[in-house]
């Protein structure tokens, strides 16, 4: 499945995948001991600003089994984030998003950053698909029964439709999609290279896609990363829900958890939420110069003004 998850917590910390959503720009610093390596922290960084690509959740610290087995005080956690961070390129901005598993954030609020929590979703446990599906609710499973007289799901290998399909969602609200097609189509061919993506739509029976989704997955987590759907076709199938039930029991398969890729923005919690997820907390690391902190300040409301996302 894909390259071996040595030294990483996830997925989003593999070489390969950062290869395919930082075009070269990054690196990583490994602190060793008597040879063998004990702590990682793999970075992006693009001029002064250290940051997370564009579809990778989070960069968070990887230690070793041997570490977090005997470190029960938190006396070597610390020490080695502290070494970690004053490694860091002296660059004028950091914001990263740590692993959910990098819970221990005081080495970086001493060294003056600020700690943001955030939210992702995850159902933990995919071993009884029967329970997991007894934990949705009411109206996802209506939701679910329904697609599944209307639909069938299909596994694909063509990226182009995931990328119509999203460019046309944000063109029927409006908005603009900034990132270019090209990037989707690295993390696919990555993904495919390295066996650790399916990807699937959802089809009525004249072959029209009704939804679409990107899951990419390695042996502890199956994220559900991109999708699109066809609005006018979607709103009446709820083609979403049987999607993503096709996803879980994939993740099933391949996973020991399924991650909803979170949202802060309520409707899409509050959608998440219905299948049975639990909220799960990862921190945001931020320090930045004023004015970078001016330009996070604004940048909401020139989205807005943009109509970007």
């Amino acid at each position: 499945m894909g390259e071996k998850l040595n030294y990483t917590n996830s997925i989003f910390e593999c070489s390969w995948w950062l290869d395919a959503v930082a075009f070269g720009n990054w690196n990583e610093i490994q602190l060793e001991d008597e040879g063998k390596i004990i702590a990682r922290w793999p970075y992006v960084i693009e001029g002064s600003n250290i940051k997370i690509p564009k579809y990778t959740q989070t960069l968070g610290i990887w230690f070793s089994e041997e570490i977090l087995r005997s470190d029960h005080n938190y006396n070597k956690r610390k020490e080695l984030t502290i070494e970690l961070i004053n490694r860091l390129p002296k660059t004028s901005n950091v914001k990263i998003n740590l692993d959910p598993s990098n819970d221990y954030f005081m080495p970086f609020y001493w060294e003056g950053f600020k700690i943001s929590p955030k939210i992702t979703y995850r159902i933990n446990s995919l071993d009884d698909l029967g329970m997991v599906y007894s934990s949705f609710s009411k109206n996802t499973k209506r939701d679910i029964q329904h697609a599944k007289k209307l639909l069938q799901i299909k596994v694909i290998d063509n990226i182009e439709i995931l990328i119509d399909l999203i460019i046309k969602n944000y063109s029927s609200q409006n908005r603009v999609y900034v990132v270019k097609p090209e990037q989707i189509r690295r993390i696919y061919n990555s993904c495919v290279m390295n066996n650790a993506c399916k990807l699937m739509t959802a089809v009525d029976n004249e072959n029209n896609v009704h939804s679409i989704a990107l899951f990419v997955f390695d042996k502890r987590n199956c994220y559900y990363l991109l999708a699109g759907s066809e609005p006018k076709l979607n709103s009446k199938s709820c083609a979403n829900s049987l999607i993503i039930w096709e996803g879980i029991k994939f993740a099933s398969t391949v996973s020991k958890s399924f991650d909803f890729e979170g949202s802060m923005v309520q409707s899409i919690e509050k959608f998440f939420r219905k299948f049975g997820a639990t909220p799960t907390t990862y921190y945001e690391i931020r320090k930045q110069t004023y004015l970078k902190q001016l330009f996070e300040i604004t940048k909401p409301i020139i989205k807005k003004i943009l109509k970007h996302k």
